[in-house]
């Protein structure tokens, strides 16, 4: 029994090691483009356009934004990387939340917990110990 709860800590560890290092992810020429988010819950695709050189475009449902946007990266290897969104526009009408909501002005910041160099999981956090479930994938 003490072998297998060895060799089960020593299966995590590695695995653990082996993470996604978020330093493979290129900023400068991978994140422009189109992402999405799908909540299952919801039943809901948020969609992200990430353009040139530094605006974005979202759309869900009725819901249209526009702003400028940045993406902060820590120098700490465990912290995570955080998408910084300015909102301009706002149609002030409902996305996935089904509830009219005005973010003009408003600044979001999201951490990315990246599993792949086209995905990420969206946190609240630095650290990654807060994360909402929900995925930030690349489309094109």
């Amino acid at each position: 029994m003490k072998k297998i709860a060895i060799a089960v800590l020593g299966l995590g560890l590695v695995f653990q090691a082996q993470a996604f290092d978020k330093k493979q992810v290129n900023l400068t020429n991978d994140f422009w483009g189109t992402w999405s988010i799908y909540n299952a819950k919801m039943q809901c695709t948020e969609t992200y356009q990430f353009t040139k050189p530094g605006q974005f475009n979202y759309s869900a449902k009725q819901k249209k934004m526009t702003g400028d946007f940045a993406i902060l990266r820590s120098q700490a290897a465990q912290d995570l990387d955080v998408l910084a969104m300015k909102v301009k526009t706002d149609n002030k009408q409902p996305s996935c939340g089904n509830q009219a909501v005005d973010y003009t002005n408003a600044d979001i910041r999201l951490s990315l917990k990246w599993l792949s160099a086209k995905t990420a999981e969206l946190c609240i956090d630095a650290a990654g110990k807060q994360c909402t479930g929900l995925y930030l994938i690349k489309q094109k």
